[in-house]
């Protein structure tokens, strides 16, 4: 028979703010289900947490962006598409659009926008803000 449980009993609960499982008072009850706790410790009231349920731990998913295809994709097409001279990238240089950009780092990249001394380069990963002499 299960045990029943009335407001103002004292109950093992995982504290939240202690993250531990210490004594509670019980604060708050949803029919015979315990909904809140008071911890005797910290004074911290939060829902009830049954210290023996087997806690599920989280896991870290990587989240897939649907637009990672669609970037390589413009990227492809503006390499493709692209008449201006191939570059190695250097701040003080002047470039035009459909220039094509060798980074060290970022690699091969394609100068879509220009600015006052910036222009926007698509590169395979994302397009950078980078600076320039222009």
């Amino acid at each position: 028979m299960p045990e029943q449980h009335a407001a103002g009993d004292n109950i093992a609960s995982y504290c939240t703010k202690c993250k531990l499982n210490l004594d509670h008072a019980i604060v708050a009850m949803l029919g015979e289900t315990i909904a809140k706790v008071k911890c005797k410790t910290c004074g911290s009231v939060h829902k009830y947490k049954d210290p023996s349920s087997p806690t599920t731990a989280r896991t870290r998913t990587k989240k897939e962006s649907a637009g990672t295809t669609a970037k390589t994709t413009n990227w492809d097409a503006a390499i493709a598409e692209a008449k201006g001279k191939e570059v190695a990238y250097n701040m003080a240089a002047k470039f035009q659009v459909g220039d094509i950009v060798n980074h060290d780092k970022f690699g091969k990249g394609v100068v879509m926008k220009i600015y006052p001394n910036k222009c926007d380069v698509l590169f395979q990963d994302r397009e950078r803000l980078m600076a320039t002499g222009n």
